[in-house]
């Protein structure tokens, strides 16, 4: 089916591609929901962005009122609408009198010539029932619904008709079904308070002959306009590099994620405030500005500029990074605003400044924008967007227990982060120390130790921790086992170093003695020798002598 694009942020992603194409479709909500906001927007990007002329036939609102209106919307300020925009004032003069006459015959006319002479590609018709509550006839309205809509299906323009609905659904006039079953497509915009705080949501009840994403989407109103919440699914999310990491800013912790953080994942800091979670983001966004990657930082309930002033004490400049553009700063009030405004706000960050790390500090200040639930699905759909950009992140939460007892987050972020790292305080002998545990490291291997974390004038980093007696010692009792431990090296080495001297000592002197015994070896062998040869002569001169004595009695053979 041909779609005609709306130009609205999110809403064509949620209409795959836009309204139908020469059909109607009815934008229904009840007051205050922005259904005249959608409409001007999608005449102004009609004709200033698609070049199509359009048509607005207001029954509320004043042709000059809507032209002010139209040209405080950002489209329009690249290029007048002019001629391509026409209006038509439909209002009823204020003492108009019930009269069974009553219909708009009249203004069809005029609206059909001003179709023909401009061309017009797009319609928006605007509270018609301002119209209808003229007259209490309900067969009048019904009949003047039924003109208005066979009009539209003669003309075949791509048209927006905008009715007000109530939540009230028993007593809705006659011809608000008899409108949505006749149109080809229905949106409906709502409202719903939490507190004191609005929430909009819309949704596409129908659209003939095409697919939609349907579910409630969040959407805001602000001087741009309309924007709606649309994040991708999670089955088209971009894959993860399992190969790439980015450094946490902190070496010892890399070495312990065996080389950072793996790129575009998103990595959740939780625990106690004071254990120093926004210093461990800090950080890994000085790493980003040191590899020359752009950055966001979004803070909620604390200016971001007294970030960049607290993480000095750490040694952290991340005022340079700010000044060269690599870094952007942001900073929210968490209950001003619901949290699906939050959502667009920092969807919005992004578009403009394309980073490729983000910092959300604390994620679960989002709490307190509507509600746990909300809270929760709009984190969740922060972590869809970021892996849908390919974005690392860093988000951290405050947590109500430590590691050790209940391994939670106020919130369900710690269930779909893919790594998640928790700090907490290790209190002994009257100190407050802060430890480091990796929870989890989704696809990844990781250290399962527990680490001090330090904090310096010199930096952030992680130091070892003992036990001793099944107690984990950190802090000062950590540096008296240290001491300890090298009080004793060094006492062992000692007594080594006196036990070679003494080994050292009853070598040389075997090895005299063995010199000792040689020599009185070589004297044996020597006199040994000697004896041999006398021996030896011996034996020959009596061999001599005896051959004498047998040749001189000639009794025996000389041979």
């Amino acid at each position: 089916m041909l779609t005609s694009p709306s130009g609205i942020k999110g809403l064509d992603a949620v209409l795959r591609g836009g309204f139908p194409a020469g059909r109607t479709t009815i934008v229904s909500g009840d007051p205050g929901s922005g259904k005249t906001v959608l409409a001007m927007q999608y005449l102004v990007n009609g004709a200033t962005t698609f070049e199509e002329p359009s048509l607005m036939i207001s029954f509320e609102e004043s042709p000059a009122a809507l032209r002010t209106n139209f040209a405080s919307m950002p489209q329009a300020l690249a290029g007048e609408p002019g001629d391509r925009l026409q209006i038509v004032d439909g209002r009823m003069p204020e003492d108009a009198l019930e009269a069974g006459s009553f219909d708009l015959g009249g203004l069809i006319a005029i609206a059909s010539a001003i179709v023909a002479k401009h061309g017009i590609k797009r319609l928006a018709i605007d509270g018609i029932d301002a119209l209808f509550a003229l007259t209490e006839r309900p067969s009048n309205r019904r009949r003047e619904i039924l003109r208005v809509l066979n009009w539209l299906a003669d003309i075949k323009l791509t048209t927006l008709l905008t009715i007000k609905r109530t939540n009230d659904e028993k007593n809705l006039p006659s011809y608000f079904g008899l409108a949505e079953y006749a149109a080809d497509g229905v949106v409906e915009l709502r409202k719903t308070m939490f507190g004191e705080l609005a929430r909009r949501t819309l949704s596409v009840v129908k659209l003939r002959g095409a697919a939609y994403d349907g579910g409630a989407h969040s959407y805001t109103i602000s001087d741009q306009g309309i924007r709606v919440g649309h994040t991708p699914a999670r089955t088209r999310t971009l894959p993860q590099d399992l190969d790439t990491r980015l450094s946490t800013g902190v070496e010892r912790l890399d070495t312990m994620l065996l080389g950072g953080y793996r790129a575009g994942t998103t990595t959740l800091i939780s625990g106690l405030p004071g254990t120093s979670k926004t210093t461990l983001a800090a950080a890994f966004l000085q790493a980003g500005f040191r590899a020359g990657e752009p950055c966001l930082f979004v803070g909620f309930d604390e200016p971001a500029e007294q970030m960049l002033v607290d993480v000095h004490s750490v040694g952290l400049d991340l005022d340079g990074a700010v000044r060269s553009g690599l870094l952007h700063v942001e900073s929210f009030a968490a209950g001003v605003m619901i949290a699906d405004e939050h959502f667009l706000a920092i969807e919005s960050l992004i578009e403009q400044h394309r980073p490729k790390r983000v910092v959300i500090d604390p994620i679960s200040a989002l709490q307190k924008a509507g509600g746990q639930e909300i809270a929760d699905t709009t984190m969740e759909n922060l972590i869809v967007l970021f892996k849908s950009l390919g974005i690392t992140a860093v988000v951290t939460a405050a947590s109500d227990s430590q590691l050790g007892e209940m391994e939670n987050t106020p919130t369900r972020v710690s269930t779909v982060a893919d790594a998640w790292i928790h700090l907490s305080f290790a209190n002994m002998g009257g100190e407050r120390n802060r430890t480091l545990t990796i929870v989890k490291a989704r696809g990844t291997g990781h250290s399962n130790q527990m680490r001090e974390v330090l904090l310096s004038a010199d930096g952030i980093d992680l130091a070892d921790v003992f036990s001793a007696g099944g107690k984990v010692l950190v802090g000062t009792a950590r540096a008296e086992r240290k001491q300890k431990e090298s009080v004793d090296k060094a006492a062992q080495e000692e007594s080594a170093t006196r036990e070679l001297e003494r080994l050292d000592r009853e070598a040389q002197s075997l090895s005299r003695q063995l010199e000792e015994a040689q020599r009185g070896l070589d004297q044996l062998a020597d006199y040994r020798e000697q004896v041999l040869k006398r021996t030896a002569v011996s034996g020959r001169a009596h061999d001599r002598e005896t051959d004498l004595i047998h040749s001189l009695r000639h009794g025996d053979d000389p041979a």
